[in-house]
């Protein structure tokens, strides 16, 4: 079960029912200081609506403060970072968004964002 503080941030800051955060960083910040962890992470591609037919992700959620804008779910899940530190999970996170993402030879990441699992306690 997560710290009270945890939870706070969730209920102020999440616009979905997954753990997705436009400002994911301060998200982390605060699960690794409650000593909470993450266990996996699932990609999001926030692009343009009317762009999605060109985005590696499909269906989801529309974005709160912009509605021509989408979080597209991606196929592209990662696990294995229950021993990884915080420094080690943003460096992979900043690493992929600079890298995007690319499926077959016409979709293409926009701009990455990303949702966490959580470590069973």
């Amino acid at each position: 079960m997560h710290s009270n503080r945890v939870k706070e941030y969730v209920a102020e800051h999440s616009f979905c029912s997954e753990y997705l955060f436009k400002d994911w960083v301060t998200f982390l910040e605060v699960l690794y200081s409650e000593g909470g962890r993450v266990s996996a992470i699932l990609w999001w591609d926030h692009c343009k609506k009317n762009m999605q037919n060109m985005s590696v992700g499909g269906g989801g959620y529309s974005d709160p403060d912009d509605t021509d804008y989408m979080y597209a779910e991606t196929p592209f899940y990662e696990d294995g970072f229950e021993t990884k530190t915080l420094d080690e999970i943003k460096d992979h996170i900043y690493a992929t968004r600079k890298s995007g993402l690319i499926l077959g030879d016409k979709y293409f990441s926009f701009d990455l964002v990303p949702s966490f699992y959580f470590e069973e306690r």
